[in-house]
């Protein structure tokens, strides 16, 4: 049924395209799918380290994930020929399947749907007033999906009005759980701010307060939290970019939306560096370390996660990619639970960049982890008999 609509919707958008040149349509999307095996039998089992959020990504990921987006522009009236005034439909269903059979159903996730007016304000042809619900200001690392600053959500906002030493945004976000607790966030941003040559900073502070259903206030329900990204381009044909935040209590997960559900003295400090290479034709990649300390209900987490993607590029479409990666978990008053893992991947792709996709890989993966991290569950339905494993498959990865 979801496909039937979504097939519907991109019919009458198209033939509403056809009919006025004046009114632009797109489609886009993501997808990864693929097929995998475990050594020790069975479907492939993936390894990330209890305690961390995300795990490094190729030949690790067990899911069949797409997205499918649609934007449409709903009026243009041409003020100049460069700087027309729009208003933007923008919308994004998200789908996920364990990919065990041919036939599977799953019901969408909502993950983008909102209006955006653009060339609204005097003299500010480039800033965008929206309303909805949106990806925003997403900066993430690739090669393990850590979004570490993404205030995503229902909301509303202005984004990139020019001053004359930055662009600011404003973004007003809302969200909340199935109790119907809320969570306010008041997002200010300073972007694309020139510190040196080929050199540029993000600052970024996001208020946030919480409340019940009731309408009564936690005395822990306020926080505020700090980002700051640098980001140096032209270096080894590629980029660096270094982030810092902090965060408190309800903005304890910094880059992120208010959690309604902090406690008093909670907190988290992190540092995220990248850098992605390409000195020359032949080689690309990207090198990650992450540094987090965090307090949650007076109990002090510490996460080290450090890996590496160089990728070697036999010709202009194909490549053999390495990924290693470490990941290190420390809570208060308990042994570090740590997990090695690294994979290896020949790849046909559309192009000699880190970036190039599609791409279609085959891949095996060996990974091992100390008893702290069996003892917690890292292997809970038992695939592997020692604190090892190998997985090996396919995988196809694109985005338009």
């Amino acid at each position: 049924m979801h496909i039937k609509i979504l097939s519907l919707i991109i019919i009458l958008l198209s033939f509403n395209v056809a009919a006025s040149d004046d009114h632009d349509f797109s489609f886009t999307g993501y997808l990864r799918s693929g097929v995998g095996s475990a050594s020790d039998g069975g479907d492939q089992a993936c390894f990330q380290l209890p305690g961390v959020r995300v795990k490094y990504r190729l030949g690790n990921e067990c899911d069949n994930y797409s997205e499918i987006g649609l934007s449409h522009t709903l009026f243009s009236e041409k003020k100049t020929p460069a700087t027309p005034f729009k208003l933007t439909y923008h919308g994004l269903l998200a789908y996920i399947v364990d990919a065990d059979d041919d036939f599977e159903t799953y019901s969408p996730a909502f993950r983008v749907n909102y209006i955006e007016a653009e060339n609204v304000l005097p003299n500010q042809p480039q800033a965008k007033i929206w309303v909805g619900k949106r990806f925003y200001r997403r900066h993430d690392i690739h090669i393990n999906d850590f979004y570490f600053w993404d205030n995503s959500g229902p909301g509303g906002g202005i984004e990139d009005y020019k001053l004359s030493f930055a662009n600011f945004s404003y973004g007003y976000l809302r969200n909340a759980d199935a109790a119907g607790n809320a969570g306010t966030t008041h997002d200010f941003l300073l972007s694309e701010i020139e510190t040196n040559k080929n050199g540029k900073i993000n600052i970024g502070l996001s208020l946030g307060r919480a409340d019940e259903r009731d309408n009564s206030v936690n005395q822990d329900s306020n926080g505020w939290a700090i980002n700051f990204i640098h980001q140096q381009s032209s270096l080894l044909g590629g980029y660096n970019k270094l982030s810092l935040q902090y965060g408190k209590e309800a903005m304890n997960n910094p880059g992120g939306r208010t959690n309604s559900s902090a406690h008093k003295n909670d907190e988290t400090s992190r540092f995220t560096n990248q850098t992605l290479f390409n000195p020359n034709p032949s080689w690309t990649g990207l090198l990650v370390f992450i540094y987090e300390k965090s307090t949650v209900n007076d109990s002090d987490n510490t996460w080290l996660s450090t890996g590496a993607r160089p990728q070697y590029h036999f010709t202009e479409y194909t490549s053999l990619a390495l990924e290693v990666g470490f990941d290190q978990f420390k809570p208060e008053g308990a042994s570090s639970r740590e997990l090695y893992k690294i994979s290896l991947a020949p790849q046909i792709s559309s192009g000699r960049l880190f970036w190039s996709r599609p791409v279609l890989r085959a891949f095996i993966t060996y990974a091992a982890w100390n008893q702290e991290a069996e003892d917690t569950g890292i292997d809970i339905n038992n695939v592997y008999s020692s604190k090892s494993g190998v997985s090996y498959g396919l995988q196809a990865d694109v985005w338009w």
